[in-house]
């Protein structure tokens, strides 16, 4: 009688620790070597557990864990027999399951950087299944909010925001943070380890491009650098001068003569663009704006003409 009851209004109950089945959660590693762990584990043995796991009903006598794994762990760790549990109906929207686990994971500290972007990730995802959101469209979305939050739907601006709010992370972090996931698997395996700092990870995943990412990653696993070191690393490629034979850049004017044709082109309606090819050309220009705003803070200032001094006239 009271399984049925707990479906329909949460309440609070203590379950059988074995009753609690672990689906895929936010937190993918949890160290239970860290103090933090440690002391989660001494607080519940010298207290009891004091803020229920969260879970909806499963099969049978079974009950699926939404938040509170950390808990989960010290309770079987000290061979707990019951825990304290709130019911609550969150089957209809996997984007509500996710939303509760983000809510308590990303407020931790000891939340793994990848562990963060995964659940950035898996979160905006499972509110916009329709949007089809990968790596490169969540950071592209990331990059409108920041610029002109007004070209994004009303539903996506929510969701950034509230995103925002819960990770207390500006916007220029969740990209950042988001753009750990673009880099190899052996990559965010030593960001997660925590043999490379997150702060270097981020170099290599604005770096992408460079073509000897992996050997400077094995090089600074067997020795490491500073992140100033780092940076030069992956960026020295683009300070090699180009051979004689090279084709020279194309002029600034040209380029912009360029953009204003285009420009002309969609005003007078010459061609009949669809609302999905506006949508990837806005987007692609908001990624270029973003990028050429950052090259303003570092491009070099013009050096100034010299007069020119006119020789007086020979008598």
């Amino acid at each position: 009688m009271a399984t049925k009851k707990t479906s329909v209004n949460p309440e609070f109950l203590y379950i059988p620790v074995g009753n609690i089945v672990v689906l895929e959660q936010v937190r993918s590693n949890i160290n239970i070597e860290t103090d933090s762990f440690k002391s989660l584990v001494q607080s519940i043995k010298d207290k009891g557990i004091l803020e229920p796991l969260l879970v909806t009903k499963g099969d049978g006598d079974l009950y699926n864990l939404i938040c509170g794994e950390r808990r989960l762990m010290a309770a079987r760790q000290l061979g707990l027999e019951l825990v304290p549990v709130r019911v609550i109906e969150a089957g209809k929207e996997s984007g509500e399951t996710i939303a509760f686990q983000l809510t308590e994971n990303l407020q931790r500290e000891d939340l793994n950087p990848m562990d963060q972007a995964k659940g950035i990730l898996s979160f905006i995802q499972a509110k916009h299944p329709d949007k089809g959101y990968d790596v490169e469209g969540v950071m592209s979305e990331l990059v409108r909010y920041n610029l002109k939050p007004e070209t994004l739907p009303e539903e996506i601006v929510l969701t950034v925001r509230t995103i925002s709010e819960i990770s207390a992370k500006s916007i220029q972090t969740l990209h950042r943070t988001i753009s750990l996931l673009k880099l190899s698997d052996e990559i965010q395996e030593a960001i997660r380890s925590g043999t490379l700092q997150v702060s270097q990870g981020y170099l290599f995943a604005a770096n992408l491009e460079c073509p000897d990412l992996m050997q400077i990653f094995a090089n600074i696993m067997k020795k490491p650098v500073t992140n100033a070191t780092l940076n030069n690393l992956l960026t020295a490629y683009k300070k090699v001068k180009p051979d004689s034979g090279d084709p020279k850049p194309i002029p600034m004017t040209k380029q912009v003569a360029n953009l204003r044709v285009t420009r002309s082109y969609i005003e007078m309606g010459t061609w009949q663009y669809t609302k999905p090819d506006l949508q990837t050309y806005l987007d692609e220009l908001l990624v270029l704006v973003s990028l050429i705003q950052q090259k303003v803070q570092t491009a070099p200032e013009p050096v100034p003409e010299k007069p020119v001094t006119k020789k007086p006239p020979q008598v």
